[in-house]
């Protein structure tokens, strides 16, 4: 059996950070989708509305609130089953965040609609770029003198604002610098991960259950990602001009984003169903960004098992995974959100800010999204010692 341990003294808002972080883990994934799919899945169901996918959402929030809850009060509960409750709490929020863009009523956008001109988004990523430019280098050598490659992802970040500005004369959606920005960035970020936190995921690792709950948070948060950024659809626009959705079929052509254009394979087959489009940029995306969320949740495991508090101070560990979802509550569920609170006319101003290709926001919540969850693994990693044991366990 697992052993048991003291009973936990933590605050009640230490608890609700804690619960914060488990419901939202999934959530900052999304935050460097540049664009909203539309579905109009609604018309495949005329009789259900888009907001009776809120109940399979919040009865998964209320899961993952309740096993929070068991184990804080009664910590001798075996933490394997905790985080099997706590996973099954999030795939039911998953199944409803899913549900709710896939039964979203738009399929058309109107150009009235856009708050900001293009001219006023370019003006806000440039300022955005030189901001985290300047930020970046001011931060890393103040903080971390003998560690220039933070400088670095940073100056890669501020890159990628400003890289569509820059070359908008230079064909940026084929340029070789897009390119290479792409790949240096998704470079750095894996030798950061493997230069500063090696032994931190080695030992995440090591233990069964952490490093199951890892993968099983990385999975669905890949899943997830797909699914929400109209990537994977089960419920294709019906309005589709020249498509017959009654056939399979599977094309390659070039897509646009992230930065420039990648070979992808669009397909669609009708007995599954199942569509969608899979190219080298965006599924390198949800690779890192998985891998990172699965990461932090292994963390959280972690902590449950080992009854420690390493690598989250306070409320500052918490926010480092919750801040992603803060931001953007995942561009595409958020949008959704205010299409059942608001209407599908009186949140389409909020819809383009996601679906305008000169807007900044998706951008902006991908940079946050890697810095906040790779900050957090980094700090973990600095606070954790190398010969830290865990707890024996039994399977």
């Amino acid at each position: 059996m697992e052993n048991t341990y003291p009973p936990n003294r933590a605050s009640l808002a230490s608890t609700l950070r804690r619960t914060l972080v488990c419901v939202t883990l999934l959530f900052g994934s999304l935050c460097g989708v540049p664009v909203v799919s539309a579905h109009g899945g609604a018309a495949y169901f005329p009789g259900v509305e888009q907001w009776y996918a809120l109940i399979p959402l919040l009865l998964g929030i209320l899961v993952v609130a309740g096993a929070v809850t068991v184990r804080r009060r009664r910590p001798a509960a075996r933490v394997s089953h905790v985080l099997t409750v706590v996973f099954s709490g999030l795939v039911l929020a998953v199944i409803g965040a899913i549900a709710l863009v896939q039964l979203s009523p738009i399929t058309s956008f109107s150009t009235t609609s856009r708050p900001f001109t293009t001219r006023t988004l370019t003006l806000v990523r440039l300022v955005l770029g030189g901001t985290v430019l300047v930020t970046s280098v001011t931060l890393a050598r103040r903080r971390w003198p003998m560690k220039p490659r933070y400088a670095g992802l940073g100056l890669l970040f501020g890159g990628w604002f400003l890289y569509p500005i820059l070359l908008r004369d230079f064909q940026p959606g084929f340029n070789p610098i897009g390119y290479l920005l792409f790949a240096t960035l998704v470079f750095s970020v894996g030798y950061i991960a493997w230069r500063d936190c090696r032994h931190a995921i080695r030992t995440l690792c090591t233990d069964p259950i952490t490093r199951r709950f890892g993968a099983a948070v990385s999975v669905l948060t890949a899943v997830f990602f797909m699914f929400s950024a109209g990537i994977l659809i089960m419920l294709p626009d019906p309005s589709g001009v020249g498509i017959t959705w009654t056939q399979s079929f599977v094309h390659v052509l070039p897509v646009k984003d992230p930065l420039v254009y990648w070979p992808a394979v669009e397909f669609w087959f009708p007995p599954l169903p199942l569509g969608g489009y899979l190219s080298v940029g965006m599924l390198t995306l949800v690779l890192i960004i998985s891998l990172l969320v699965g990461l932090n949740g292994a963390i959280v495991a972690y902590q449950w098992r080992c009854q420690s508090t390493v690598g989250f101070d306070g409320a500052t560990g918490a926010a480092a995974i919750a801040a992603p979802n803060a931001c953007c509550c995942c561009g595409p569920v958020l949008s959704q959100l205010a299409v059942v609170a608001l209407g599908p006319s009186a949140a389409m101003p909020f819809y383009w800010l996601f679906i305008d290709t000169a807007s900044p926001l998706g951008v902006l919540f991908f940079t946050g999204s890697i810095v906040l969850l790779l900050g957090n693994l980094v700090r973990f990693s600095a606070a954790l010692a190398p010969t830290e044991p865990l707890p024996e366990h039994t399977l």
